[in-house]
Order: C-alpha cells, then structure tokens, then sequence
C-alpha cells in the first residue's frame, strides 16, 4: 500500500503497487509548487500542519518573508527599507509662530512600524536670543509619542560683530502602525512669544526606518 512523505506528502508507492504514470505526474506537480520558497500572496498563504514547521513563503504582495513554526506564520522583517533626506530651508519663524515644514515624502511597501529621526539647525540676530521648540509630524500630526517637544534655545554671540551661532537639536519618535502606502514627514516649529528676536530654521535632516516595534514596547 502506497504512504505518503511527511513534509510535501509526495505518493510513496509500495514495491507490490503497479506502476501509474498518473503518480508521477502529482508528485512532480508537488515539486513544482514547492520550491525553497512557497511562492504566494499574504492572503493565499497557506495553513500547513506540524510537519512543514520551519517552512519559507514569500509574499508578492508585501515584498515579505515568513516561516511556519507548525502552528502560525511568523513574519520576517527582511531588509528594512531606509528613506533619509536633507533639505536647506533658510526659513524664518516669528515670535508667537507655529509652522509646519513638509520635508519628505515616502512609500511604505507594506503594513509596518516607523521609527524616525529628524536633527534641526536654528540661528537668530547676533544680539539677542530665543527659545522654540520642535516636533516630527506624520502626515499631518505631530502628538506621536505624547506632549512632550524638544527645545532649542538659539542666540547670537552678543558682541556685534554680526555673526550668528548655530543651534541643534534633535527628535525622535515611533509610528507603531504604518498602513502601505504614501506618507508624508514633516517638522513643527513653535517660538515663543516671550522675545521678540525672529529664528531661522537653517535646515532639516531626516530619516525613517522601518522598524518592529508594537505599544506594548512603550515604558
């Protein structure tokens, strides 16, 4: 009687079985859909027993790997697309002000997580000084990780002489759930009312990676 092999359930026949040509050809046609990599969709995959644990698929539609433990799939991050950009803005921020910049756009391949990056440099009249502060916004919002924003308190060097000192600061934050698709990074910039000296945003660098993250990573 014929048995059948534990992982690809290729027809194992018996010695006393007559030969079927009809055997030959499912057993290739297993083959041919097996490859290393089980070759499907994040919606056609399929739901495999114990015996094919530490199996491989690879999903067309999201451009991603994932191995059967014998009960679930586990997603694979494979190579994490990096978007990174630097822009010169030379803009300037009023006392009282609030801005927003738009500084880059980018397209997510599939669901995932965002870290992101975004260090800013300020300068202001040589003969004064300000204080702002700074967040990243993701498609329009900027509250991602609570309240709280970075300061910058940018100032001259008080002498005259016309040259202005250079401020940075930095700000991160963590999109836990990123749909594919378009988005958009951007910078908020509020100055305070309490001086009257105008800052400059001199320019943005900014990067996004994606990244495996969930809220319960928060402390």
């Amino acid at each position: 009687m014929a048995t059948f092999s534990t992982v690809l359930g290729l027809k194992l026949n018996d010695p006393s079985d007559p030969f079927q040509l009809s055997d030959f050809i499912a057993n290739w046609q297993i083959l041919d859909a097996s490859p290393g990599t089980f070759i499907c969709t994040s919606t056609s995959r399929p739901s495999w027993g114990t015996a094919q644990a530490g199996r491989m698929i690879f999903m067309k539609d999201l451009k991603q790997t994932s191995y059967w433990d014998g009960t679930t799939w586990n997603d694979l991050r494979n190579a994490a697309p990096m978007f990174a950009g630097g822009f010169f803005l030379n803009a300037a921020c009023n006392p009282g002000s609030t801005g927003t910049f738009n500084l880059l756009t980018l397209t997510t391949p599939r669901p995932s997580s965002l870290a992101i990056w975004a260090t800013a440099t300020y300068t202001c009249d040589n003969d004064d000084f300000q204080s702002a502060t700074q967040a990243i916004t993701f498609d329009g919002t900027a509250s991602l990780m609570g309240s709280f924003q970075e300061a910058v308190r940018p100032s001259g060097d008080n002498n005259g002489s016309g040259t202005q000192i250079p401020s940075s600061v930095t700000s991160i934050t963590m999109i836990p759930t990123v749909a594919a698709g378009q988005h958009q990074i951007g910078l908020r910039v509020q100055v305070s009312h309490h001086y009257w000296d105008t800052v400059t945003l001199v320019g943005v660098k900014v990067m996004a990676l994606i990244s495996a993250y969930a809220t319960g990573n928060i402390l």
